[in-house]
């Protein structure tokens, strides 16, 4: 399934409490407040629940220490338990944060951070349709404070929560279908966001949401890709120093140097590069596991981990290693490090591979493509393609992969047609095209999987869609993630592809199941994905130009059961001799490309003198 379609998701209070001004008073529940507060701020929520929590006045059910103190102090203990609460709620103990959370009502029946906490416990628990309601409530309520006259003494606070309640709002409106209204709320959460920072990551965070939204919906946010750059000045950007190095340098920046679908597709590039040629650096914002490992230990690769380092930190550190090209491989996914590039560390950077099209930055020069990603593309101002002339990655699977399994049409005398692609993907255009589909081919089942339907709120949220869209739910079967999904590539027949934003290692891990995938071609970088991965895996047939062409494939493809028994027992084979899955001749390519680019910038720069 879709693994890196994903946004930057708040951890509880921003990643941090916000200190209120009483905190600021003398005594002992303030210094502990502040030690609390610094904790969390460090991620170290188990050190705040054995500190905090072993504080009769704080977990004690009968009694309330705090009862008779004077009101800065019984506000100090209110918002202890707070900082409890929400690392309890970070920690996964949402039974102990439920009854922290009670403790705090029965003294402030409407905290905004009690109501938050609870929003947090509704999100991780699936229950989407509650947690929505509940955020436009706590919206309204904070609006209403900040409306007031006088102005509240508590704006700063107030205006915090409701810069994390607009940005859990649009990861909510996204994930149930609703993308157009998640990117408004984005915006929202980065308009009223004080801090820099985390108004560029709600900014990002609207970008990415704009791939859900279909074409016919993108109007009113022509300009958003062009106002990203706004966010950084050219003042902030790093010094580079002349240098000159035997073998090119190039650096692959990501927070997915991991477990994670860029793991797929950076792989090739870090086992089969020319070592005569070339020095490979990687920088890994994010947690390392056993693939981080496995990927730091390929030979000639000089890893870093630049989690926690400022967006500053991380670009000197790059500019010191003399970076030559700086590859991005997120773009506007979650904990990107867009920041660190906008500060140009290196002469040349590329952004590609985990992300599907610009990113909005001017420092940016290329995006990695091929000729079927963008073979009209305008070669004009930042971010050019850098057309590759065949597939712009390469899947190299590194996990056992099941076998492929017999059509289940065979034995149950009907089509499965499925998607696993992250529901967000699905718009109201696509439900309708498979609607289309259903009713021409009789008995038709359609199978979905998205984490949306691993909850009962999550799928009465996308059968109250269907039903407005006309689309039979009873011959429509959710599912929620599991671990052992590719197994479950036996119940269908034929995948069907998401547009505009089409699927990528989703596509790649049916296609290797042995099920054709039916993918329509968008007009631009991003909706061109599954194009591409058809066209450079042998299957061009199963691309389609037009919604009909789209559903004319599928159809012939489930009145074929023989054609869908080839498949299975074919197709691997056909995806492994294809250029999708030729890592050496792909690592050729791309560092042919690399090559190239470098050779036009020592050109532009003898030109300029320097």
């Amino acid at each position: 399934m879709e693994k890196h379609s994903r946004m930057r998701e708040r951890t509880a209070v921003g990643g941090s409490v916000y200190e209120p001004p009483t905190a600021q008073q003398g005594g002992s529940p303030a210094d502990l407040f502040g030690e609390a507060s610094r904790l969390f701020a460090a991620e170290r929520y188990g050190e705040v629940r054995e500190m905090l929590s072993s504080l009769p006045s704080l977990s004690d059910a009968s009694g309330d220490a705090s009862e008779g103190a004077a009101p800065p102090a019984a506000h100090l203990f209110r918002e202890l338990r707070y900082v409890l609460a929400a690392s309890l709620v970070q920690l996964g103990d949402y039974e102990a944060a439920r009854a922290v959370i009670a403790r705090i009502r029965e003294s402030a029946p409407e905290h905004p951070g009690a109501a938050l906490q609870e929003i947090y416990i509704e999100k991780a628990e699936g229950r989407t349709r509650t947690e929505l309601a509940h955020l436009k409530a706590l919206i309204a309520w904070l609006e209403a404070r900040l409306a007031e006259e006088p102005p509240t003494g508590l704006a700063v606070y107030y205006r915090k929560f409701l810069a994390e309640s607009y940005s859990l709002l649009g990861s909510a409106l996204t994930l149930a279908g609703r993308a157009a209204d998640g990117v408004e709320a984005f915006l929202a959460a980065s308009r009223l966001e004080e801090d820099g920072a985390q108004s560029i990551a709600e900014y990002s965070n609207a970008l990415f949401a704009l791939n859900y939204v279909s074409e016919g919906e993108r109007a009113p946010f022509a300009g958003l890709l062009a106002g990203f750059d706004g966010f950084f000045c050219r003042e902030d950007r790093v010094p580079l120093m002349f240098h000159a190095h035997e073998r090119l340098r190039i650096g692959y920046i990501s927070p997915d140097l991991r477990h994670h679908a860029v793991a797929f597709f950076l792989l090739p590039l870090l086992r089969a590069f020319d070592r005569g040629r070339f020095d490979v650096f990687c920088y890994a914002n994010n947690r390392e596991d056993a693939v981080s490992r496995a990927m730091a230990q390929q030979d000639g690769v000089v890893w870093r981990n630049i989690l926690g380092l400022s967006p500053d930190d991380a670009a000197r550190l790059i500019a010191a290693d003399e970076i030559d090209i700086l590859v991005d491989l997120s773009g506007h996914t979650s904990d990107n490090c867009l920041p660190v590039l906008a500060r140009k560390p290196a002469p040349v950077q590329i952004t590609g591979l985990g992300y599907m099209g610009r990113t909005g930055l001017s420092t940016i020069d290329y995006v990695l493509g091929d000729m079927v990603l963008d073979a009209d593309a305008a070669d004009v101002g930042s971010e050019r393609p850098l057309c590759l002339p065949h597939s712009h990655f390469c899947y190299l699977p590194f996990v056992a992969m099941p076998d492929a399994a017999p059509p289940p049409s065979l034995t149950r005398g009907f089509v499965t047609f499925g998607c696993f692609n992250n529901y967000s993907k699905v718009t109201d255009e696509m439900l309708l095209l498979w609607r289309r589909l259903l009713e021409d081919v009789p008995g038709a089942r359609l199978l979905l999987k998205s984490r949306l339907f691993g909850s009962a709120e999550g799928r009465e949220l996308a059968a109250e869609r269907f039903r407005r869209l006309g689309l039979d739910a009873s011959r429509v079967e959710l599912r929620g993630f599991s671990a052992d999904y590719l197994a479950e590539y036996a119940d269908m027949d034929i995948a069907l592809d998401t547009a505009p934003y089409t699927g990528g290692l989703t596509t790649c891990e049916a296609l290797y199941m042995g099920v054709p995938v039916v993918t329509l071609k968008g007009g631009t970088h991003g909706a061109r994905f599954g194009a591409s991965l058809l066209r450079n895996a042998g299957l061009a047939e199963l691309v389609a130009e037009s919604a009909a062409q789209y559903a004319k494939i599928a159809g012939l493809l489930a009145a074929s059961p023989e054609t869908l028994a080839m498949l299975r027992e074919k197709q691997r084979d056909i995806l492994l001799a294809s250029h999708l899955m030729n890592f050496r001749r792909y690592v050729r390519e791309v560092e042919a490309a690399y090559e190239a680019v470098w050779r036009e910038w020592e050109e532009r720069d003898a030109r300029t003198g320097r």
